[in-house]
């Protein structure tokens, strides 16, 4: 657990005792988490985590010339994101027995507050409330899914239970995501649970299957969109409809091994080869939807020091370029910047196949230094596949 940040909004009054304390806290914190014995950037106005100091340059640095004021999440210095932070200078509450945080998943307030990023139009004052019993007229489909996906919060794993069967799940699909559990292990686990570890009606479903389906409603979907086996042309927009190639020729679809067709048995047309497509303005929207995120989006504008030192994008010539040809663009903080990058990698632990795969990320360059490059934070946009469509 990172320690309090209180002592930084007193960096106008370096001899307060709290400052000083906190200061101390803040390099205890940083040696022990970073595993430095000697050097660490100092975070100082004046040097800006851009040069290594001891701890005793360090602590005078901060007492001398004061912290940096937008510095409020120690990426620099070992803070993890999402790692829980103590309210109060004297709390050491969240760590193991050797001292180091513990990463916790969400609570169940985190998770209401994750519903309501999710869906911001809907009402907020039904969590305490039936939902049925207020529904005047008939609700539309996002509605609906609100409702659903309400009902599940406040349903509890089983009787007496603090947790919610929908906070279970998505704890529970954290750690898979941590851990790169496969489905199947999943599904293992939930049996397990179920059957000999949690009551007779507790409110788990039976596998990964339907698991995902009870919470796939807080993520974003994605869009296939079929290629050309040969890589020439997308069937899309006025090409969706067509069977063949434009180009080369060559068949949309599968053909079916021992009758020769395109349909399987159930009637369904196989594509050879599909792209996945990730919409971006559904992400972006998220992004403004997330009360976290959204008041880091404008950083670069409210927060950012423009002292002739290139931290930050917004720092580099390009972007100042950019804001000169495009005034009314730059004029909204709001409008969002973004990097765009590409490469192609193995997807399969057997590095003698001949599979690949290509893959578009984007990057949001609102973000604060520290996060923009933040995996979390990548926008993955498009999976183009590979030889043969992995």
């Amino acid at each position: 657990m990172a320690p309090s940040k209180q002592w930084m909004t007193l960096v106008d009054n370096r001899l307060d005792e709290t400052y000083l304390v906190g200061v101390q806290k803040f390099l205890d914190y940083v040696f022990q988490k970073t595993g430095e014995e000697y050097e660490i950037r100092c975070p100082c106005v004046k040097y800006c985590n851009t040069t290594l100091g001891t701890r005793e340059i360090v602590e005078t640095h901060l007492i001398v010339y004061g912290i940096i004021q937008n510095y409020t999440f120690w990426y620099h210095h070992g803070e993890r994101l999402g790692e829980p932070l103590s309210e109060f200078e004297h709390e050491d509450e969240g760590e193991d027995e050797n001292g180091d945080a513990v990463e916790e998943c969400e609570s169940e307030d985190e998770v209401e507050e994750l519903l309501r990023d999710s869906y911001p139009n809907q009402d907020g004052g039904t969590t305490n409330t039936d939902c049925d019993d207020l529904l005047e007229e008939e609700p539309n489909v996002e509605e609906k899914i609100f409702y659903n996906l309400l009902k599940d919060f406040k349903l509890a794993l089983y009787k007496n239970s603090k947790a919610s069967k929908l906070s279970t799940l998505i704890k529970l699909f954290h750690i898979k995501s941590m851990g790169r559990w496969s489905n199947t292990s999943f599904t293992m686990l939930l049996k397990l649970l179920k059957e000999e570890l949690l009551p007779d009606e507790a409110n788990l479903p039976n596998s990964y299957y339907e698991a995902k389906k009870i919470i796939r409603e807080l993520g974003l979907s994605y869009d296939k969109i079929d290629a050309c086996t040969n890589d020439c042309m997308l069937y899309w927009k006025e090409d969706s409809l067509l069977d063949s190639c434009k180009v080369c020729g060559a068949s949309r679809w599968k053909l079916h091994t021992h009758s020769g067709e395109t349909r399987n048995k159930i009637g369904k047309k196989i594509a050879l080869k599909s792209l996945r497509y990730f919409p971006l303005k559904p992400r972006l929207q998220r992004l403004f939807m997330s009360t976290k995120a959204s008041t880091l989006m404008t950083w670069h504008k409210d927060k950012r020091v423009d002292d002739g030192i290139m931290r930050h994008p917004a720092d580099s010539m390009a972007w100042k370029s950019f804001d000169e040809l495009h005034p009314s663009f730059a004029a909204e903080p709001r409008n969002v910047r973004l990097g765009l990058a590409s490469d192609g990698f193995q997807p399969f632990r057997n590095s003698k196949s001949s599979h690949s795969i290509w893959h578009v990320v984007l990057l949001p360059y609102n973000l604060p230094p520290w996060l923009c490059m933040k995996q979390e934070n990548f926008i993955l946009s498009m999976l183009l596949p590979g030889p043969t469509g992995p």
